[in-house]
């Protein structure tokens, strides 16, 4: 009983730590003077499956966490940290998008296998910049492959493109006045 405890509290200290990573990472992106609204976002089945089969990903989890980002009571930004499958272990990344749906800013925020960390490289992951949900996120076409992290680099792009397609969507329910 005290061993599950201690699991429980680590695991939440360790979400918290990934959550407060990603706040200090969309701050730097968006800048201070912007209101940070988070989400803890659960599609329900329907949406879930149309998301899984356009972006060819199934979820890892039940939920993604979204940061509605706003200046002035407008949409300036759409905020997504997800995971997807690494050769055996999640990948935590972060999405930055504007109010157009392109990504400004991609960020590795945990990555937990041994080999192919290099897509964690802000120069590779700077190649996604200005991409949405119209976007071609073909390895080998637009997006530089990784010699030795094929995997994680096609879960990466994967994980994106699913990203923009999250980001397409909730803008458009925003305009139609909730999520």
């Amino acid at each position: 009983m005290k061993t599950i405890f201690y699991v429980i509290i680590f695991a939440s200290f360790l979400m918290a730590s990934i959550r407060d990573n990603a706040e200090k990472f969309i701050n730097s992106v968006y800048g201070k003077d912007v209101q940070v609204n988070f989400i803890k976002w659960l599609p329900n089945q329907e949406r879930k499956i149309y998301l899984e089969k356009k972006a060819r990903l199934r979820f890892m989890f039940d939920h993604i966490y979204v940061w509605e980002i706003t200046r002035s009571d407008t949409i300036v930004g759409i905020a997504i940290l997800d995971n997807v499958l690494g050769k055996s272990l999640p990948i935590t990344f972060l999405s930055c998008f504007n109010s157009d749906g392109k990504l400004i800013k991609a960020h590795i925020v945990k990555y937990r296998e041994d080999y192919g960390y290099e897509v964690g490289n802000k120069r590779w992951l700077n190649q996604f910049i200005g991409l949405g949900v119209n976007s071609d996120f073909t390895i080998g076409k637009n997006i530089d492959g990784i010699s030795g992290a094929t995997i994680s680099v096609n879960s990466v792009a994967r994980g994106i493109n699913r990203s923009a397609i999250i980001v397409e969507y909730l803008l458009t329910k925003k305009d139609a006045g909730s999520y």
